[in-house]
């Protein structure tokens, strides 16, 4: 069961692409760089030198539609990683398939591109947590596990060929579906060439400027019915997993053409919570929680990336804190509902993975 929602993190976020047109490239990137202990008890995991090989696919978004004169002629593309974690005894190496959206943050033909890239995707790592073969593995306890991937790059076009470099950061974790799972995160730096089918082009055109109804449908009042699953892993019993239910009501005020405020409640019923500290549960109304939330979320064709912050009104078992944060994306398809998945943490832990189906009024 952990293993299909985290492969359909992919087929999920896949649906989110656009049907774009315009010109295509395929691309090698190699990655050399380490491994950051983000947590004290990590740094044993910390050895040799990361390298990375990437193989990836491009597409530039040069439809003139809304979003590619917004974002300026976009680049979407898929990419195949393989990741050695210079530890393979207890880390072994990682495959990734990802997609990706490339944003252009400068942009001419003689000084070349200068982008930001935002990816996600879901990993497959040879070793994980075991409990008697490899307890040094503290960071990972699923062989399947999501992906995100931020990066900026330089590159420079020519008529077939390009080349670049560029900064990496890369995380993968399975989002508490199988503990332990602080995750790995990498730093890397990296050169990059490839082949243009058609050179990437530079976009040239006027200031776009529309009404926000040119663009995208907006209504402010939307309700979430969330569902996700979270494993404990007290002293006292062996891990499960438990069942999350939620209803969020948010209230939108869109700041730009892109750009969207929301802030709303959130209803939560946490089955884990009532296990939390004792071998028996508690009644069922101590694992209710109640939190107010605010955030904002950025609108890409027809999906939607969201992160916010929220803080408990009600929280009686208060085994993560009162504050909690969360991120993710949504896709829209109708006018009227959408789907979406993302992490709701607590200071940058993550807590559980939550599966959305929204409604705007």
């Amino acid at each position: 069961m952990k293993q299909v929602v985290l492969i359909l993190i992919v087929v999920w976020s896949a649906l989110g692409w656009t049907q774009n047109t315009g010109p295509f490239s395929v691309g090698l990137q190699y990655k050399n760089g380490f491994l950051s202990a983000h947590r004290e008890t990590m740094h044993h995991l910390v050895q040799s030198r990361n390298n990375v090989l990437e193989v990836d696919f491009n597409r530039q978004d040069t439809s003139g539609t809304a979003y590619s004169d917004i974002y300026r002629y976009p680049t979407q593309g898929a990419s195949l990683i393989l990741h050695d974690y210079g530890y393979r005894p207890v880390l072994g190496v990682s495959f990734t398939f990802s997609r990706f959206t490339k944003f252009p943050i400068y942009q001419s033909e003689r000084w070349g591109f200068f982008d930001f890239r935002l990816g996600q995707g879901v990993s497959y790592i040879t070793e994980k947590y075991d409990a008697f073969e490899n307890k040094k593995n503290i960071a990972i306890g699923s062989h399947i596990n999501g992906f995100v991937n931020l990066q900026f790059s330089w590159e420079k076009h020519f008529e077939h060929f390009y080349f670049g470099a560029g900064l990496d950061f890369s995380h993968i974790s399975n989002a508490r579906l199988k503990t332990p799972n602080q995750g790995l995160n990498t730093l890397t730096a990296f050169a990059s060439a490839g082949y243009n089918i058609s050179p990437r082009k530079v976009y040239d055109k006027p200031k776009f400027d529309s009404e926000l109804s040119d663009v995208r449908k907006f209504n402010k009042w939307h309700f979430h019915f969330i569902f996700g699953l979270k494993q404990n892993l007290p002293d006292h019993f062996e891990a499960r997993n438990f069942g999350v239910a939620a209803l969020q009501g948010l209230y939108r005020k869109n700041v730009s053409l892109l750009w969207d405020f929301e802030a709303g409640i959130d209803l939560v019923y946490n089955e884990a919570n009532r296990w939390y500290y004792e071998t028996n549960p508690v009644p069922a109304y101590q694992a209710l929680l109640v939190g107010g939330y605010s955030g904002m979320s950025l609108s890409l064709y027809r999906s939607q990336i969201y992160f916010g912050l929220g803080v408990y009104a009600l929280n009686i078992i208060n085994p993560e804190g009162w504050v909690y944060n969360r991120a993710g994306i949504r896709l829209l398809s109708n006018e009227k509902w959408n789907f979406s998945i993302g992490i709701k943490a607590h200071v940058g832990v993550a807590d559980y993975l939550e599966w959305g189906l929204g409604y705007r009024l």
